[in-house]
């Protein structure tokens, strides 16, 4: 019976400084909410064929989370000229155009963090009456730097722009305020708790017990 129990005893220390050896980790991931007004500027930076122009804009916030307070854009504009609407991608490849660079938009501010994300099909429109435009769309985030390395999620772009002064020139700069809403998911690495050298001294400790309780055996006998 105790040479079964001194068996066991062995087989479960090593057992123990197995698992102490192995360095396991679990993927988890943070939720950030974001919500933010920005006041941007925007123009046209060149005309590419009749009805599609490349767009680049700026902004600027003062309730943007996380410092990130500025923005850039760069992204491809497609009008119809028959309904006033338009379509709108940070990739010119939506609009069958080759060769030219990949848009996208870039939150950043006095900190390390960054926010990057690219918009596929955004649609608006402009309202003739009040001469200004109105879009809204939703926006996949790829990655970013600082807090938001990493970072995935989906935001809800929705903005107006001023357009009266397009009549008078159309390369002119346009304003307008953007709101940009949503959630963030950073992923990163957890350490899972695990057995240490303590446990593989404690599994010697457990043979130690054994060998001598054997001891004890043979001098009852």
């Amino acid at each position: 019976m105790l040479r079964s129990s001194t068996a066991w005893l062995f087989a479960f220390a090593l057992t123990l400084t197995g698992f102490g050896s192995n360095v396991q980790s679990a993927a988890a991931q943070t939720t950030y909410t974001f919500d933010a007004t920005y006041d941007a500027i925007s123009r046209v930076s060149s005309f590419i064929t009749e009805d599609i122009t490349a767009n680049t804009a700026s902004g600027s916030s003062n309730n943007a989370p996380f410092g990130l307070t500025k923005a850039n854009v760069l992204l491809y504009n497609q009008t119809d000229l028959t309904t006033g609407s338009y379509r709108f991608s940070t990739n010119p490849e939506t609009f069958g155009l080759q060769g030219l660079p990949l848009g996208g938009v870039t939150l950043f501010g006095e900190s390390d963090n960054k926010l990057f994300y690219e918009v596929e099909n955004g649609i608006g429109v402009v309202d003739l009456t009040t001469l200004t435009t109105r879009a809204s769309n939703t926006v996949n985030i790829t990655g970013g730097e600082g807090l938001f390395e990493g970072a995935t999620g989906t935001l809800t772009s929705s903005e107006v722009y001023q357009v009266g002064n397009l009549l008078v020139d159309p390369t002119s700069a346009i304003r307008g305020t953007v709101r940009v809403s949503g959630t963030i998911q950073v992923p990163f690495t957890q350490k899972v708790p695990e057995p240490t050298n303590t446990a593989a001294l404690i599994g010697m400790g457990m043979i130690g017990v054994g060998f001598g309780l054997r001891r004890l055996r043979h001098k009852a006998a």
